[in-house]
């Protein structure tokens, strides 16, 4: 079985407070993207096993080796599966890849063993490998809530709109953005549902895209700000993906003016990319 394992942006990120469990209470809309990893699982008569293209991924630590190794406890089938993973989405670029592909192997390894587990137990085995993690367990955009394990699937127009991403080469520590955060007295619930309601509208999206995480990293690396600034004056958006270090404009039909973000970031030395909106 071969399965594509998608990228995710957040175009709305509000975190509402720290929690008891030292986790934060979050709620943001997140959107899968047309950038993904290869994953591929084949049954074998040993064990488990988890490998990709990255070296310093090939451990216990691996996300999708974490969520593999509670899906056939919980299931009570004996592991006999390799698991091959191709990356291709940044690590540490605030893009989802790590989740994902715990994510999609989940749905993978419940397909290819006809389903032994229900809906309710892979989001508590996605809940427990990480808090990204249950978003990929649905398709398209979804309003995530708690510390990301609450997941509502939402409606989202996205036709004739698409994803410039511009990533440099190095990552940020997801748990350090947090660290550096100043929490406020702020409710931010009220707010996700008036610019969201039912439904949402990519069109309307890209005029209030926010993330609380964006002054932590802006404000250390003055790059990203750069990028930012670069992609406003552009676009008319521009916003980091959940704790960097991907930064992000949501356009149309731009060609001219994507095509000199292009050259931008080609004699910067960023890599870029223009991706469509997956469902």
């Amino acid at each position: 079985m071969i399965v594509k394992s998608y990228a995710k942006i957040n175009s709305l990120l509000y975190v509402l407070g720290k929690r008891d469990d030292g986790y934060h209470e979050l709620i943001s809309l997140m959107h899968k993207i047309d950038l993904y990893d290869w994953i591929s699982i084949k049954k074998t008569s040993y064990g488990l096993s988890v490998k990709t293209n990255i070296e310093n991924l090939n451990n216990e630590r691996n996300l999708a080796f974490k969520a593999a190794k509670l899906f056939f406890e919980r299931s009570g089938i004996e592991p006999q599966v390799a698991i091959e993973i191709e990356k291709h989405i940044p690590l540490g670029g605030g893009l989802g890849g790590g989740s994902s592909n715990a994510g999609y192997v989940l749905r993978a390894l419940n397909e290819l063993f006809d389903y032994p587990l229900g809906e309710k137990e892979l989001f508590s085995i996605a809940g427990l490998v990480g808090s990204d993690v249950p978003f990929f367990l649905v398709d398209g955009s979804a309003i995530v809530r708690g510390r990301g394990d609450k997941v509502e699937k939402i409606g989202c127009s996205t036709e004739n709109f698409r994803v410039f991403l511009v990533i440099p080469n190095f990552s940020i520590s997801t748990a350090h953005v947090f660290k550096r955060l100043v929490l406020t007295n702020q409710k931010r619930v009220n707010k996700m549902a008036l610019t969201v309601g039912g439904e949402c509208s990519i069109k309307d999206i890209a005029t209030r895209l926010h993330n609380d995480l964006e002054e932590v990293v802006l404000s250390e690396f003055a790059l990203l700000k750069r990028i930012k600034e670069r992609l406003v004056e552009t676009f008319g958006c521009g916003l980091v993906s959940g704790s960097g270090s991907t930064v992000f404009s949501i356009i149309g039909s731009e060609v001219a003016r994507e095509g000199r973000l292009r050259d931008f970031c080609l004699s910067e030395g960023f890599f870029c990319k223009t991706v469509k909106f997956s469902e």
